[in-house]
Parts: C-alpha cells; sequence; structure tokens
C-alpha cells in the first residue's frame, strides 16, 4: 500500500472512530509496559550471554551537528578521523534526534527517557525533578561505580545532575589526561563515566590558532565574530535575564543587524567550527586510547553523541534554541558495542536519544531496569529481526521555548513546536499558530519546501497525532518548582562563557 493510500486511511479512521483509535494503533508498540526492576521480564531474545556487566562509555559533545563528521558524509574538511575510525567497528544510527534544541531539557530527556513535555526541567529556574531516576542511579542498583565529567554548568549539581554519581566534576576539556587519572583513582568495574565536553559550542574560543588542514583565522577576526555572537544571544534573552514576559522587549532590529553581521563571516565561523570539532574527535581518540591501554575497550559500551546541533542562518537565526529544523537536532549517535559486536552496521530507522537507555539496558539483559521510560530499546534493529514492523508515525524531538524571543520566529512558529517523523516524511507542529510544517526529508534535507498544502492528507495526520501526544504527555507533566536564579560564581562563569547568561 502506498504512503498516500495509508495516510488517507488513516484520515478516515479518524473521522469515523475518533483520536483515541488511531493513537492507540500508533502507538501501541512504542509505549509497552515495562517491568519494575527485580521482576521477571517476559524474556526478549537475547543479544549475547555475558559473563559479566560491561563498562559503559557516553562521550557527549555539546552542540555537535551530525553534518559536519564525515561518518554522516561530510568532505569539506578532515573533522573526524577518531570518530570515523570508530564508527568502522561500531553502529551508527543515520537519522537520530536530540529531544530539544539545546542543553539542559535535551541532556534530561537522554538521561531520564522522558520528553521536555513530562520532565519539565526546561530552563535554568528548573532541576531535574526528584521524581525521575536517572541512568546513574539506575546503575548503581547493579553496582556500577559511576564518574561524570562536564564542561557544561546545566550537567552538574547545580541542576541536580549529579544524582547516581560517584564523583561528577567539571573539567574545561576532558580527555585521555582525565579520563586515565581517574581510572587510577578509581580502578573498580563495572563503571560508568559520562564525558560532556563543549568545543563547538563556542568554536571562537575552542578552536586553536592553527589546525593542521584548516585555514587559520586570525585573532582579530576572533574577537569580532565572538562580539557578535555573545551581542546575538544576549539580545534574545533580555526578557528571560530580566524575569519579563517574552516580548516586552521587541529588538527584533537589533538581532537581525547582530544576525547580517554573523551571516558576513559565516566561512569563518564554520572554519572555526569545524576545528573545533576536529579539537572534539582528538579528545575522543585519547579516551579510546587509555581505555584501550587498560585493556577493558572489548568490555565497554561506549556511546559516542551529541545533545544538538547549531544553526547557521539555514532558516534565519544563529546558535540554537530557536527551531526543530535539522541543523538543531539531527545529531550523531554512534554505539560501539563490546568486542565489535554488531561493528559496521549503519541504521536508517529514525531513531531518539530517549532510545539511549532502554537500549543500554536491553544489552545488559536488565530491561526492566528501564521502568517507566518512553524510549524503546535499539535492539531489534541490531538484530535485524525479520518481524520488524513497518515505521509508523513518532515524535521524537520537541521545543518549549521560555527563553528566547525574537518576533518573526515568535509570528511563524510560537514557542512550542512538536516534530513527528514517518519514513522519509517530517512534520513540525507549531502549537500556537495551529500550523504543520511538512518536509519530504528524502529530496529536500535542508527542509526549504513546505509541501503540507500539496500532501494535506498526511499534513493533517501529523498533526492530529502530534496535538494528540502533546496533550497526552501534558497531562503527565511534572513541575519542577521554580526558582530564582542563585548559582555559584564558577558555575555562573562557565555558562557566562557558554553564552548562557548575560
Amino acid at each position: 500500500m502506498d504512503d498516500n493510500r495509508m495516510v488517507i486511511d488513516k484520515v478516515e479512521y479518524v473521522r469515523s472512530r475518533g483520536m483515541f483509535c488511531l493513537v492507540l494503533l500508533a502507538l501501541f508498540a512504542q509505549f509497552a509496559a515495562v517491568e519494575s526492576p527485580g521482576q521477571e521480564s517476559r524474556a526478549p531474545q537475547k543479544m549475547r550471554t555475558r559473563p559479566q556487566l560491561p563498562n559503559i562509555v557516553i562521550f557527549l559533545i555539546d552542540t555537535l551537528r551530525a553534518d559536519h563528521l564525515g561518518v554522516y558524509g561530510y568532505d569539506r574538511r578532515p573533522t573526524s578521523p577518531r570518530i570515523d575510525e570508530l564508527a568502522r567497528e561500531a553502529v551508527v544510527f543515520e537519522q537520530a534526534y536530540a529531544p530539544a534544541p539545546w542543553t539542559l531539557p535535551s541532556v534530561v530527556s537522554m538521561m531520564t527517557s522522558t520528553f521536555p513535555c513530562e520532565h519539565g526541567t526546561l530552563d535554568d529556574r528548573h532541576v531535574l525533578d526528584k521524581g525521575l531516576r536517572p541512568l546513574a542511579e539506575r546503575l548503581t542498583m547493579l553496582n556500577y561505580a559511576t564518574f561524570g565529567f562536564y564542561a557544561n554548568s546545566y550537567v552538574s549539581e547545580n541542576f541536580n545532575m549529579d544524582r547516581g554519581f560517584n564523583v561528577l566534576q567539571q573539567s574545561h576539556a576532558t580527555g585521555g589526561k582525565m579520563a586515565a587519572k581517574l581510572l587510577d583513582a578509581y580502578p573498580q568495574e563495572p563503571f560508568y563515566l559520562y564525558i560532556h565536553n563543549v568545543e563547538p559550542h563556542t568554536p571562537h574560543g575552542f578552536a586553536p590558532l592553527h589546525t593542521d588542514g584548516f585555514r587559520d583565522i586570525p585573532k582579530p577576526r576572533r574577537q569580532e565574530i565572538k562580539k557578535q555572537y555573545e551581542s546575538y544571544r544576549s539580545l534574545t534573552r533580555i526578557d528571560f535575564y530580566e524575569n519579563n514576559p517574552l516580548g516586552t522587549t521587541d529588538n527584533t532590529d537589533q538581532q537581525l543587524l547582530r544576525i547580517a553581521a554573523l551571516t558576513d563571516m559565516k566561512s569563518d565561523y564554520i572554519e572555526l567550527y569545524d576545528a573545533a570539532v576536529r579539537q572534539a574527535d582528538m579528545r575522543v581518540g585519547e579516551v579510546i586510547d587509555v581505555l584501550k591501554k587498560r585493556g577493558v575497550w572489548d568490555k565497554t559500551l561506549f556511546v559516542l553523541v551529541a545533545d544538538h546541533g547549531e544553526e547557521m542562518n539555514e532558516h534565519g537565526g544563529w546558535l540554537h534554541d530557536q527551531s526543530v529544523y535539522e541543523e538543531l537536532i539531527h545529531v550523531p549517535l554512534i554505539i560501539r558495542f563490546p568486542q565489535a559486536e554488531f561493528g559496521g552496521r549503519r541504521v536508517d530507522r529514525v531513531v531518539s536519544l530517549i532510545d539511549v537507555m532502554p537500549t543500554i539496558f536491553e544489552h545488559l539483559e536488565k530491561p526492566g531496569f528501564s521502568r517507566n521510560a518512553r524510549g524503546k530499546s535499539l535492539a531489534p534493529l541490531l538484530r535485524r529481526d525479520a518481524d520488524l514492523p513497518e515505521e509508523d508515525f513518532r515524535v521524537i524531538s520537541m521545543r518549549i521555548n521560555t527563553k528566547k524571543y525574537f518576533r518573526p520566529g515568535k509570528e511563524l512558529r510560537g514557542d512550542v513546536n512538536i516534530v513527528v517523523r514517518r519514513g522519509q516524511w517530517k512534520g513540525i507542529w507549531n502549537v500556537e499558530p495551529d500550523t504543520l510544517e511538512l518536509y519530504d526529508l528524502a529530496n529536500d534535507p535542508g527542509e526549504q519546501h513546505d509541501l503540507a498544502k500539496e500532501n494535506s492528507q498526511m499534513a493533517l495526520v501529523m498533526r492530529l497525532f502530534a496535538q494528540d501526544y502533546y496533550e497526552r504527555c501534558s497531562e503527565n507533566a511534572r513541575h519542577p518548582p521554580v526558582r530564582k536564579i542563585k548559582l555559584d560564581d564558577e558555575t555562573l562563569d562557565n555558562l557566562r562563557a557558554l553564552g548562557y547568561v548575560d
């Protein structure tokens, strides 16, 4: 049955039976209940019998676009030799999505396997809700030693992100030396190591003055980029900083001037961005080398991921958190299993970072530890099950804006945007204006041609699906207590360096 026929049938089904039945069909497999830790599960097909639990490493590179890595087809500059090498013995997920277009809600989503509309950690005033159990806390129940390094303070104890970690400390950029020092001090196994580096986040600061294979950008040019970058970001968030309703201050004209200035420097900005990616890649390689030197590489599950991407005026803006187009939510997800199991496979199914936790626990043969996860294990995609169902509609990302204001964006898209995927189709439901943007990513990967009018049936089903999902998710929403922003000087300095606070 072709796509249009299926869509038409689903529209008729909506009309005849109501939204509830459609959602039951679409979500039945996606939101199956899981058992509590310690309960017997309905034995899933095992991936392999293992004598002991593997070590787990999640290496997250903040603000890394998938399309700027060689393994994802980037060939303009040598940005990622070590990551490309890793990919050859790992599983590459070609269509992986960040749950949100900026760090705090995205990382909370990945660590708890819930979307922002449920976990409610939306901005600097919110912390990880005590009712949610993050990955590190779950792993301690399996006697994992848990360690973390972060260069972005949104992943710190100030936001309750230290829950479950034996050691969680700030590091400007974690590489081999820091990893080796940690493993020397805490040699126990199994261990869980979380590394969160930020090189591409502020490329004018992280990219060295000279990187082999890259064009040098003079210091005065870097300083001008930094000036426009910081001014633009600050302008977008003035009302949030001053605790005013968004839109109280309309500085759209000033923002447009900064957008134009950054766009004039786009070639140099991308050069710095790519050089910063190369620095991040180098540190990935260093950590892998340490694991190999200590003889634990082949018993380690290694996850390479990003929390979101970066816009460089593809859709009228710069930096992140202003939309949910591909440049902001399409991220790398590369999983290297112990002993290179499944190595070399590429998976083209649509997945979300909320799937990482369930995948880890199924690999550990402990699926009950994914209790209350909204994601789903990616194991069936790796086993290539013969009965793998056809892709259906799925919410894979969302933006719930509480910090930024730009009048054209507000009028066009509003502050809440829900992303739905099915096969090659991507829908963006803009909640406040109640509009649906529809893109054919197979033929329009840059999302320049909205096909909602040409394919009205698909647009209708995606809008109804997104609307129902958002309503159901919001009914289960947690509401972490809103607090005044009182952070220590070190945290403020870190967030200021990253451009998050003025």
